[in-house]
């Protein structure tokens, strides 16, 4: 049995859109006072409070404040949970060094929602096609919400957990579903064997030329954006039109997340359906999109042309096409290569004579100056990397860089000319 999940957008009506609000609100005011309650008894008493203890006192809760009754016992324990999480968090991060983010009280309008954890307290029923209703709770005070969408693994899958989440005004519904591995398997239509470079220019050049091109969802809606922006600065901070544009800027970052995920998707499908080894370099997003801002004792140079690639290589979406690629491929039996970046330098080296050919990010043509070979620069970093997963076939996504042939010999370094080596062998010798 595997695990996937997928989100459900749902509809409903004023009245249940409003209890669902309420809900939320006391699964904000629990998670605020448990919040509390562990920082006022380390500050009072230097204890610490752990989730069972406040997991022990739900029972009392319920019998003073009756509303939390029917939002049920395990979705109560998951909102203290979220908090203990939150809170191993932060001491992870103490032990490791890093800059620790302590847990914050949250605002009603900010609490994202809450989580059922087991398949209890609530039912998914599907209609047949895309028609689907989440019942919650039991009773005559149970919603019945309709909802949208469907999944690929059919009738074998069962629902685990559900997690109900409020973005722009807007309700989804995400399903965790146990599914067999059986109804996980994609069919694979081609035995090819492909390597493929990620870029901004073109989203994915391919070893044999072929490209996708790259959408820009962000470019083409960034004007509108602009403007909006704009609009809101005009306005009085917390005005009710200041509010209406900021709803409008976030249904519009929605709109081009959405459209981005989609592209990311069919695109990603596509390339295990048809690909039998299917060969990439690791990508680190986040250090490629690092600022180039520096520091008061030494700024950075070319900030805003850096900032203007920064905001290209988040559009692109490098971060979220190599994990789909990992899972797809796992279920349609493709063999996914990801080389080691630093070892291999697909971008610096030649795909015919294995040799380290230096270029700069503005040179779009690999030229070798050793045996001649020419070819556009992402078209030889996916030849590059497609060799490397030929050559470590026996231990595929070690993205050790294989080489060809042997490495070339070094020359070494000059010895200094003293008296204990003399220019000149001795006489006799």
């Amino acid at each position: 049995m595997q695990r996937r999940k997928v989100t459900l957008k749902l509809y409903p009506n004023a009245a249940q859109m409003a209890r669902l609000e309420a809900w939320t609100r006391l699964h904000c005011e629990l998670y605020n006072a448990a919040l509390e309650e562990r920082i006022d008894a380390w500050r009072k008493a230097g204890k610490s409070i752990s989730y069972y203890d406040q997991q022990n006192v739900l029972p009392q809760i319920k019998a003073d404040r009756p509303e939390f009754v029917e939002l049920g016992s395990h979705a109560l324990q998951q909102t203290l949970r979220r908090l203990d999480l939150a809170f191993q968090s932060f001491f992870r991060r103490v032990k490791a060094g890093q800059t620790p983010g302590f847990p914050r009280f949250k605002s009603a309008k900010r609490f994202s929602g809450f989580t059922y954890p087991d398949p209890a307290g609530w039912k998914l029923m599907q209609h047949g096609g895309r028609g689907t209703t989440l019942r919650l709770g039991s009773g005559d005070a149970a919603l019945s919400i309709r909802a949208r969408g469907r999944h690929r693994f059919g009738v074998e899958a069962k629902p685990n957990d559900i997690t109900l989440t409020r973005r722009n005004g807007q309700w989804f519904v995400s399903v965790t579903l146990r599914v067999p591995d059986a109804a996980c398997a994609r069919e694979r239509t081609g035995d090819q064997r492909r390597g493929v470079d990620f870029g901004v220019t073109d989203w994915a050049t391919f070893d044999d030329g072929r490209t996708i091109d790259n959408p820009r969802w962000l470019r083409v809606d960034l004007p509108k954006l602009a403007a909006l922006q704009r609009q809101r600065a005009r306005k009085k901070k917390g005005s009710l039109r200041f509010k209406r544009i900021g709803r409008r800027i976030a249904r519009l970052h929605d709109r081009i997340a959405n459209l981005r995920r989609d592209f990311v998707h069919k695109k990603t499908t596509c390339m295990v359906q048809s690909c039998a080894v299917l060969a990439t370099e690791q990508l680190a997003p986040k250090n490629m999109s690092r600022s180039a801002k520096g520091t008061v004792e030494a700024p950075g140079r070319r900030v805003q042309q850096k900032a203007g690639l920064n905001r290209e290589i988040r559009s692109a979406a490098f971060g979220m096409a190599h994990p789909m690629l990992a899972y797809k491929a796992e279920e349609a039996g493709t063999r996914l290569h990801l080389s080691h970046t630093r070892q291999l330098k697909p971008s610096q080296r030649c795909s015919a004579c294995w040799e380290i050919v230096p270029k700069t990010l503005s040179q779009r043509m690999h030229v070798c100056p050793h045996c001649g070979h020419t070819a556009p620069r992402d078209q030889n970093s996916a030849m590059v990397v497609l060799i490397d997963a030929h050559n470590t076939q026996d231990t595929p996504g070690t993205g050790v860089a294989a080489r060809p042939k042997p490495r070339p010999r070094q020359r070494g370094k000059s010895k200094f000319l003293t008296r204990e080596t003399p220019t000149t062998a001795p006489s006799g010798a």
